[in-house]
């Protein structure tokens, strides 16, 4: 099998999928609220309570509607100068009227090579990692970029995930400090955490066909390298 570096990867028809999260809400019907059970606005909302001011980074984050809604709602509140919100996508499919909103940043780009340079309080990303080549990478950097009891959630189907070796993705997960549900596939981390699973990067495969949305996914594959010891990653 022929693997692809990141940068084919980001060409890929599978990767730039327009129908998974463009335009998925805030809240409501289609919603992160659905998919995650809290409503970003109000999350946000307890944050400016708590410390003054707020920030949110919606990696993959589609057209940025919901960022966009959330924005409107927290406007209507007075707290927009509170509250900083950022979102990264592949496509630029981000409405002309996003630009002049005060607060709001949203950027083309691929979010695997992407460093913040600040800390967040909340970063989301809702099925998007289905669709990157090395997901782990983007998994660990969000966890150091997120504040001392900032908040991460995002979709992650383990089964696109390919090793050479049967691995314990439970173990591995709570030995890191973070959350995975199997029954939402949803991986979860609150508090900042800086990790290294020790694995090498391999490539992707494009081809890998649905997984359990239905929509075409993006197959990462890893190995471990000669020096590391398997135990260490939570190998059975």
């Amino acid at each position: 099998m022929s693997l692809l570096p990141e940068k084919d990867l980001i060409w890929s028809a599978v990767v730039a999928n327009s129908s998974m999260n463009r335009d998925r809400n805030a809240s409501g019907i289609n919603s992160y609220e659905k998919e995650f059970k809290f409503i970003p606005a109000r999350f946000l909302e307890q944050k400016v309570r708590e410390n003054g001011c707020a920030s949110w980074l919606d990696l993959c984050c589609g057209s940025g509607l919901a960022l966009i809604q959330t924005h409107t709602d927290l406007t209507r509140k007075g707290l927009q100068q509170q509250v900083q919100l950022k979102g990264i996508d592949l496509l630029d499919t981000f409405p002309p009227e996003a630009e002049n909103l005060e607060g709001l940043t949203l950027e083309v780009r691929s979010v695997v090579d992407w460093q913040p340079d600040r800390s967040y309080d909340l970063i989301t990303c809702s099925h998007g990692l289905h669709y990157l080549g090395d997901k782990l990478k983007v998994i660990a950097m969000a966890c150091s970029a997120l504040t001392a009891n900032g908040y991460f959630v995002a979709h992650l189907d383990l089964q696109n995930i390919i090793l050479p070796e049967n691995i314990l993705w439970k173990k591995l997960w709570k030995e890191q400090g973070l959350q995975y549900n199997s029954r939402t596939r949803i991986i979860s981390r609150t508090g900042t955490l800086v990790f290294n699973l020790g694995l090498q990067y391999l490539g992707a495969d494009d081809q890998a066909g649905p997984n359990y949305t239905g929509q075409g996914a993006v197959n990462a594959y890893y190995d471990l390298p000669d020096s590391f010891m398997p135990h260490s990653i939570g190998c059975c």
